[in-house]
């Protein structure tokens, strides 16, 4: 979070277990909005989570069932693509790899919910975000082991997010912090994955906080507050990096994706790399035109 008076960065956090009441996105909406004042005033949001599953279409005020859903994201595709673009000349070894969790189908997220070791807020969430499908309604789902798997109830939570978000009037995006680490960094730096042993979360939270640091340096009277662990980090990079493309001096630029029933994706790009992919669009729409 970075508050557009202060050129700060700073961190909340809410304990979703305490919205699991019976209108669990409108008291995840007002947890946000104290936790967060800034986010009544013109803000801009980015979840680290798609928007929904990915055979439904998040353009309607409720979900609905996606015709002829894809059988990977438009969004996934399309970042595919735009990093591919950006660094076309880059050394084999240097190229940014990434993996993207693919996001399931509606009926994985109805068993999770419908598991009976899904946690009651997940639960809360699913049953009213899914609550205008028939599916949903009037099925008994089999059981899932263990409600889902981790990424599932962080997209479930993430799906609530985009929700709540949409309550209280906030301008929306999915951004993808690794990337923006990998796109913002020395191309030869390391960057250490998450590990489990506290030795590793160590290596990957000080090598995440160098990068931050570096950044955050040159963005004039910045404050940055470190981050303690490697989720506070995951959100700073992507304020940082966005607040870094928004400057008219040095800065670089943003890309968006769009996809009707997939919602918005943004990422922000260094000074170069903005170059370098509107010299590609370019080359590309002469090739259309000729």
């Amino acid at each position: 979070m970075i508050g557009s008076g202060r050129r700060e960065l700073g961190y909340s956090r809410i304990d979703l277990r305490e919205c699991a009441g019976t209108n669990p996105i409108g008291m995840l909406a007002g947890a946000l909005a104290q936790a967060v004042p800034e986010l009544r005033g013109n803000a801009i949001a980015i979840v680290d989570s798609p928007r929904c599953p990915i055979d439904l279409d998040c353009s309607t005020a409720n979900f609905a069932l996606r015709a002829d859903s894809p059988p990977t994201r438009t969004i996934d595709a399309a970042l595919r693509k735009l990093v591919s673009e950006i660094r076309p000349t880059q050394p084999a070894d240097l190229k940014i790899k990434f993996s993207l969790f693919p996001t399931p189908r509606f009926d994985y997220f109805a068993r999770c919910v419908g598991d009976s070791n899904c946690k009651p807020h997940l639960r809360a969430f699913g049953a009213e975000l899914f609550r205008s499908l028939d599916r949903f309604a009037h099925s008994r789902p089999p059981a899932h082991p263990s409600g889902g798997a981790l990424f599932t109830r962080f997209m479930l939570a993430g799906f609530a997010v985009y929700h709540a978000l949409d309550a209280l009037k906030v301008e929306t995006y999915e951004g993808y912090p690794y990337l923006a680490f990998k796109l913002w960094m020395n191309p030869r730096e390391a960057l250490p994955p998450k590990d489990k042993r506290r030795e590793g979360r160590v290596k990957a939270l000080n090598a995440r906080a160098d990068i931050l640091r570096r950044l955050a340096a040159s963005i004039p009277n910045f404050r940055l507050t470190p981050p303690a662990n490697c989720d506070q980090a995951d959100a700073a990079i992507l304020a940082t990096t966005l607040a870094l493309a928004s400057q008219s001096t040095r800065g670089g630029s943003t890309a968006e994706i769009r996809s009707r029933a997939e919602g918005r994706f943004i990422v922000a790009v260094t000074l170069a790399d903005a170059k370098t992919l509107a010299s590609a669009r370019s080359s590309r729409a002469a090739r259309v035109r000729a």
